[in-house]
């Protein structure tokens, strides 16, 4: 191949595009080289992305159509790269220039897909085709009365915005899916609300995302991109329902008209719901009343451990005598 480079040279002189095809005919290998290398940085990416969703994925909840379709990315990706590598094998002198172009493109398609594979929020979200269908519960222990405070203030036309507080693992999800379930069934019986919406928030809070997952529960279709344009189609489109918008697991404060939440009040009758760890954030939203979630006590704490395991390991004489330890080691709480 030594014969190439004053070639190249010598064909200056006829303009760039002879000049560039030698150059892809002179670099195939190192270009070659480099695209494998980001395949493999690539496909690294890929696998991390494949365990987080399945780390986020749970029951009423699915993947972002934006990492699905990156997913498909890599897929077509790599089935292209596979192609160019066995073309490698017997390419000819005079095709090793056009593979090199290839070989260029397809690196520069791979840098652009893992720029747009570092998702730095969630990778899922709640599925719009489970709005408006009721929760799988789980055991409620020790929790009715504080249902009962809340229902009350949901029922009341002096209260608009409820928060309800306590640390991780109390419960606070489990009683609000209790109460999302008990407005559902009301709502077909006796329809105090038009509608009942369920988001779930997290810690990866954006403003946009809560404006899509909001707009999907509500089978909102097609929201415009500017954030003060979808702030105004969601808050037009609530304005227009008495509701109940349940914003579940709040890490941080934000602004409900950024948003495009209405603020309920006694004129417009619908509610609003969020459960936090921190009481500080319920108060910075604005909530009317806010709810702390007591823990359990031991009594509480032993009806529910055996709720889950079945009253039988009583009976069972090595078990029984350790069974207080067991549950003091959940420290009161319902998720230990």
């Amino acid at each position: 191949m030594e014969f190439v480079g004053p070639i190249c040279e010598a064909l200056k002189c006829l303009g760039d595009p002879t000049c560039t095809y030698i150059e892809h005919h002179r670099k195939l290998e190192d270009r070659m080289n480099d695209l494998l290398a980001k395949q493999c940085q690539l496909n690294a990416m890929k696998r991390d992305v494949e365990l987080r969703k399945n780390a986020e994925l749970r029951l009423g909840r699915c993947v972002r159509q934006e990492v699905e379709n990156w997913l498909l990315e890599v897929q077509t990706v790599n089935g292209k790269i596979q192609n160019v590598d066995e073309r490698m094998q017997n390419v000819s002198c005079f095709s090793r220039g056009r593979l090199g172009k290839q070989v260029s493109q397809i690196v520069e398609q791979v840098k652009e897909i893992i720029e747009q594979g570092r998702f730095t929020g969630a990778l899922v979200i709640d599925d719009p085709s489970t709005a408006g269908v009721p929760f799988q519960l789980e055991d409620l222990e020790g929790k009715t009365a504080v249902i009962a405070d809340i229902r009350k203030h949901l029922m009341s036309d002096e209260i608009g915005m409820v928060g309800v507080c306590g640390m991780g693992g109390i419960g606070k999800t489990t009683i609000m899916k209790h109460i999302y379930n008990q407005l559902l069934k009301e709502t077909k019986s006796k329809p105090l609300f038009d509608k009942i919406i369920w988001v779930t928030v997290s810690q990866d809070f954006n403003i946009t995302r809560l404006q899509q997952d909001i707009a999907d529960a509500m089978n909102i279709e097609d929201l415009p991109k500017s954030e003060e344009k979808r702030a105004a189609v969601l808050r037009n489109k609530l304005l227009q329902i008495r509701h109940v918008l349940i914003l579940d697991d709040v890490w941080e404060g934000f602004v409900l008209e950024k948003v495009g939440i209405p603020e309920p009040i006694s004129s417009n009758r619908s509610k609003l719901v969020l459960t936090s760890r921190w009481k500080e954030f319920c108060k910075s939203i604005g909530c009317h009343e806010i709810v702390e979630v007591p823990l359990l006590s031991d009594e509480e704490s032993m009806n529910l451990f055996l709720a889950h395991t079945g009253h039988e390991v009583t009976k069972v004489p090595s078990l029984k005598n350790i069974l207080g330890y067991i549950v003091r080691e959940c420290d009161r709480l319902p998720l230990p």
